[in-house]
Formats: structure tokens, C-alpha cells, sequence
């Protein structure tokens, strides 16, 4: 039986066309990924099925029956609810308290609900469910203190609450450690296996074909493609997203050896959080000319504050900073980019782009000293644009209307903004820190090939990635963090993905020590 169908299901914004006549078939209790590049339409579609957004044109039906979702209140009642890509967690407040926001239980008062809200069974009933569906958390936990995979748990546990039978999840990994998209793959499978039906748009292919029982390809609005994942691959599934054959593994053997000169040098580094604990310690390596150094670890191990610290926006407690022999040590954001050091941070919207602002805004944001740019204190709108359609161009950023805001565009899209604006700055040194986070397989491809160019030209850079795959095919030399230190060295042409991983758990492999 379809839980969900769609017919000819039609989605225009003005003159563009974002979901052109999708039909669409999921079956009860299965598992289905939708895969394609950014911007090709698979979280308008799921926006649709989710009530946030309404279709130009075609029908939905949900268990047979055809329904018009005026809003996500709506789509709840029957049945589906959706995780976002982005969380939309309140920090300040508990687990429970999160879960139970909007829908608050009152205490008794005689035959009367009083005005108080009943906060010893709200804890209660959220702990039982985090019990029933085995998640790892604890109900009167605070979001702010919860790692990025528990804040993805707590999303879906909102969802299950709320008794829905389709579950909707946008990207569900891009923010996720191994560890925890390991986690989140099995209990998806748990809640099929529990009468949940589930749709996952996703472009990581290992992720669909080990969580999914089908799969339906989205290009440019379109479905091209619909496959059962037991008689399909990876590399098929690249090339029905992206319309070519992709290299899904970057080949790094052109790139000659590293020189010999010191560009970077960072020497024991110590810093600590707002609560005073030491959460950088001693941390030391150097980057030569044509590398590229790679820093690996499971996230929560210092990686965030080290980037924070490198690039201007945390304070070192102790240690210094060196480009080509100048200490630069604790120097503002734009002061590191007159140094000509180009900056892609972890969190693209928190610390690269404004969402409200215009993409021609967001492509000279950091560098507004330029001459081309400003003169006399007075923007060049006109050079600024041609600056932005120039980067929309070289860099394939796909949007609607390029004089539009960064709204408008698919987090790949974004982070394509953010690769082009540093990469153009002419840097000599690039700062990466998880570059690929949430971007599709061609995109993926794109982005490797930019750092290894930069890299071949005698550039150098400083890549901090949690996919350990990209580490190891993208670096000269890995250092891993482990609580706070760079705990060993390694070199990935020789090093296996065991050695390196015993060092991302706190241990240092027999031929290292």
C-alpha cells in the first residue's frame, strides 16, 4: 500500500519552475532517500508533503486519500511531521521542555485544568520515550549543553511525540560525527521496523545505500531516475544526480611533495571556554608551502575552538600564531584577511553569510576595503553585482534570481558562495574547516578540486573535516585531535584508517609511539 503519492505535483516561484510535475510513490513502513544536487528541489517537494509550502499545481495523497496542507499544523494531524536541516531547538530550555513546547500539560485543578504547566509528568512522558526508542538522552538535559547529533535526536523524538506515522528528515547527517550517523542509521531502521514510514533527502551515497530500500533521483526539478537500493551503486546513482560520471574518490597524486618552508606555524596553543575549562592544550603544528595539512577527530574534541582561535573570533590564552615568520596572533577576522588569508568557516550562515542580506552583499562581506568595491567610504553597488554574477558563473552557484538574498539559496549553493568569495580573495594561505558539510556529490567534487588546485599552485592550506574520508584523500599530513591536543601525526599515503582512527580514540597505534 502507498503511504504517499504524488501526481504531477508542480511548484513554481514567478517564472521558476522548483518542482516540475513530481510523481512520487512511498510505501508503507519503507525507508526511501531522495537524492540530488542542491537546488534541485528535493526540500521544496518535502515542504510540500510537510504543509510549510503548497503546490503551484497537482495533487497529494496520504493513504489514498488526496489532502490540501494549509500548514505544518496541518500536516502533523495526519501524520507527518519533518526534521529540519537546520536545527530550530530553543537553547535555553530542557529536553523535555523543548518536546513539549506548544503543546504544554496543565496540572489538574479538581475538573479544571489549572494555569500551571505539570512539569513532573512533562519529564515523565519524555523520558519514557527516550527510553522506548533507546536515544541517548536525558529529559531535563539543557539543549545548549547537548552535542549536534543529540540535538538531531531531540528533533526526531519532538516528531514521535507527536505521534507521527511519516517521519521527514532533511539532511539528517550533515552535521553528524561517524559515530552518530552509525547511530542514526540503525534506529532508522528501528523505527521502520516499528511501523514508521520514512523519506530522507539526502546526497551522501554510502548513507543511501546503507540506510535506504529505494531511492528517487531529483535533477534540475525533475525526476529522472527511481531504483530499489539492493539492485543499484553508488557510482550509478552519482551519475542520474549530476548527469555525468563523477569522481566519487579525488585523486591527489599530481600534487608533487610539500616545500620546505615554514607558512604557518602554530606553537603551544591554550585556550579556554566560557566556563573557564581548558579545552585547547599546547596545541603545535606547522604548514608548509604546497600542503595540505589535515586535522582530524570526533567533533567535541577542541576542533571548533581551534578554528574559533585561528580565525579571529576566540582569544588564545597562551601560544602564538605565525604567517611566513609575523606573529598574527589573536588578530581580528579582517585584519587575518588583509594578511591574505582566506577563511571557509564551520558554520556557514552563524559565521560566513547573512541570510537577509543580497548575494552581492555576501560576496564582498569581509572585504570591503577593497578599491574595486569601496572608494571614499562609498560602495560600488554596480561592481559588487558584477563581482556576484561573476562568482555565480565561474563557481555554478544555482539560484533563482541572483539579485535576490542568501535565503533563496540551497545550503550547497551557500556554501559555493562562501568557496568562491575566499578562493577570489587571492589568499595564501586558506583556512577550511569542514568545507564540504552538506554539499552534493558534484558540488563535493568541485570543492576538492578547488583546495587541490589552490594546493598545486604552492599555496598551502589548513583542512578540518570531520568525514574522515576527506582527510585522508585531500592531505599531506593529518594531525589528530583528542581532548583538546593534537595527539599524533600521520602520514595518510601510508597511515591505514585503523591508525587513524585508534587516534581519534585516545590511543596511539603500536608503530607511532
Amino acid at each position: 500500500m502507498n503511504v504517499i503519492e504524488t501526481v504531477d505535483l508542480t511548484k513554481r516561484f514567478g517564472n521558476f519552475t522548483a518542482n516540475d510535475k513530481i510523481n512520487l510513490t512511498v510505501e508503507k513502513n519503507e525507508i526511501k532517500c531522495i537524492c540530488g544536487e542542491n537546488g534541485a528541489g528535493k526540500s521544496t517537494l518535502m515542504n510540500m508533503l510537510y504543509g510549510a509550502l503548497q503546490p503551484t499545481s497537482g495533487k497529494i495523497l496520504i493513504n489514498g486519500k488526496e489532502v490540501h496542507f494549509k500548514s505544518p499544523v496541518d500536516a502533523i494531524a495526519c501524520g507527518i511531521g519533518m526534521v529540519h536541516q537546520h536545527s530550530k531547538l530553543v537553547p535555553s530550555l530542557t529536553v523535555y521542555e523543548n518536546i513539549m513546547l506548544g503543546i504544554e500539560i496543565s496540572k489538574k485543578a479538581g475538573k479544571f485544568n489549572s494555569p500551571f504547566i505539570d512539569e513532573k509528568e512533562e519529564r515523565r512522558q519524555v523520558q519514557e520515550l527516550i527510553e522506548k526508542y533507546h536515544f541517548q538522552l536525558n529529559a531535563e538535559d539543557k539543549v545548549a549543553d547537548l552535542s549536534v547529533g543529540q540535538c538531531q535526536q531531540l528533533e526526531i523524538l519532538k516528531m514521535l511525540y507527536r505521534n507521527v506515522d511519516i517521519l521527514i528528515l532533511d539532511e539528517p547527517t550533515s552535521v553528524l560525527t561517524p559515530q552518530e550517523v552509525d547511530w542514526l542509521i540503525d534506529n532508522l531502521k528501528n523505527l521502520s521496523r516499528q511501523g514508521k514510514t520514512i523519506l530522507v533527502i539526502t546526497h551522501k551515497l554510502r548513507e543511501v545505500m546503507a540506510v535506504s530500500d529505494s531511492v528517487t533521483v531529483i535533477r534540475q526539478g525533475k525526476v529522472i531516475g527511481v531504483a530499489r537500493t539492493k539492485d543499484t551503486n553508488e557510482r550509478e546513482l552519482a551519475q542520474m544526480m549530476v548527469g555525468r560520471d563523477v569522481v566519487l574518490t579525488v585523486s591527489n597524486e599530481n600534487g608533487g611533495e610539500p616545500g620546505s618552508d615554514t607558512v604557518y606555524e602554530v606553537s603551544g596553543l591554550c585556550t579556554n571556554n566560557h566556563l573557564g575549562l581548558d579545552v585547547l592544550k599546547n596545541v603545535s603544528f606547522q604548514i608548509h608551502n604546497r600542503e595540505i595539512y589535515g586535522i582530524a577527530g570526533v567533533e567535541g574534541n577542541g576542533q571548533s575552538e581551534l578554528i574559533k582561535v585561528l580565525t579571529g573570533i576566540m582569544l588564545a590564552t597562551k601560544g602564538s600564531v605565525r604567517l611566513f615568520g609575523e606573529d598574527i596572533t589573536n588578530l581580528w577576522p579582517d585584519e587575518l584577511r588583509r594578511k591574505k588569508i582566506g577563511i571557509i568557516p564551520e558554520d556557514r550562515y552563524k559565521h560566513g553569510l547573512c541570510r537577509d542580506m543580497t548575494l552581492a552583499d555576501n560576496c564582498s562581506a569581509g572585504y570591503l576595503d577593497d578599491a574595486e568595491i569601496t572608494r571614499r567610504g562609498i560602495l560600488n553597488r554596480k561592481n559588487m553585482q558584477k563581482r556576484c554574477h561573476d562568482y555565480i558563473e565561474k563557481y555554478d552557484i544555482r539560484i533563482a534570481d541572483e539579485y535576490g538574498n542568501v535565503s533563496q539559496c540551497s545550503g550547497g549553493n551557500a556554501q559555493k558562495l562562501i568557496i568562491a568569495r575566499e578562493f577570489e580573495s587571492s589568499p595564501r594561505l586558506i583556512i577550511a574547516c569542514q568545507p564540504t558539510r552538506g554539499v552534493d556529490v558534484g558540488s563535493i567534487e568541485y570543492i576538492h578540486q578547488c583546495l587541490l588546485d589552490f594546493r598545486n599552485k604552492g599555496y598551502s592550506v589548513l583542512l578540518i573535516s570531520s568525514e574522515l574520508s576527506e582527510i585522508m584523500s585531500l592531505s599531506d599530513r593529518v594531525g589528530v585531535m583528542y581532548k583538546g591536543e593534537i595527539i599524533g601525526e600521520a602520514d595518510p599515503k601510508t597511515a591505514s584508517v585503523a591508525d587513524i582512527g585508534l587516534l581519534m580514540a585516545g590511543t596511539i597505534p603500536e608503530g607511532m609511539r
